[in-house]
């Protein structure tokens, strides 16, 4: 689903495009959890992303860039992401989310990202001309459905700037909600190896023993997914 957010204040924002989605998974929520933060890397050949500092309780500081075509100028931006912990305790531990905001520009910042050399090609020209995006935010949430599985459901705020045509903006923005489900073809968390570590909706540190728990629990079980993904307007 793909719309424009009717509660935005005037101004920038306003043009912000929000997609949502869900999906139902057959596995136990600490496989998906996992699966989403180790196989949600979303470097391509156009967008890629480095981590450019870790906070408390699972945050982390992210840059991110995407080659756009000729003659659209490139966007970066920086985001801060961050586990939801008051959900996961007002929730009873049902719940797990994580989300990300759009953090101010912060040359330091951008400038530590592009001397890391962990973008591929990115060069200092490229960077020096990208402009900072306008919007991005959102979350996805993971709910704990026991013998069930587990109802992961994503929202994203995306705006470009510029003038973008909006039918390109959607296309974006579907496209990436669209890789997001598709990454849980494939529940990457059941090789979990604690390495990095990453924590769980709580803040906590997930154990490589907890994710070979769960992986055994859902090798006795069918693997199914009943999916009912992002839609929207062509």
């Amino acid at each position: 689903m793909l719309y424009r957010d009717p509660t935005a204040e005037p101004g920038d924002k306003v043009r912000a495009m929000r997609v949502v989605g869900w999906q139902h998974v057959k596995a136990p929520r600490l496989l998906v959890w996992l699966s989403l933060l180790m196989g949600r890397d979303d470097s391509s050949a156009r967008l890629q992303h480095v981590v450019l500092s870790r906070r408390p309780a699972g945050g982390y500081v992210s840059y991110h860039h995407i080659d756009l075509p000729w003659p659209a100028k490139d966007r970066h931006w920086l985001l801060l992401c961050e586990k939801n912990v008051s959900l996961a305790s007002e929730s009873y531990d049902d719940i797990w989310e994580h989300r990300w905001s759009l953090l101010p520009r912060d040359d330091s910042q951008l400038e530590a990202a592009y001397d890391s050399g962990d973008i591929p090609g990115l060069t200092r020209k490229a960077f020096d001309d990208s402009l900072y995006l306008i919007a991005n935010q959102g979350a996805w949430i993971v709910f704990d459905l026991g013998t069930e599985g587990t109802l992961v459901a994503a929202s994203m705020d995306i705006d470009l700037g510029g003038r973008f045509p909006d039918a390109l903006v959607q296309s974006f923005a579907k496209h990436q909600m669209k890789e997001f489900f598709e990454s849980l073809a494939v529940l990457r968390g059941a090789h979990y190896e604690a390495t990095p570590v990453i924590e769980d909706g709580r803040g906590a540190p997930i154990t490589e023993e907890a994710a070979q728990r769960a992986a055994r629990y859902w090798a006795d079980r069918p693997s199914l997914l009943a999916a009912s993904g992002p839609k929207g307007s062509p």
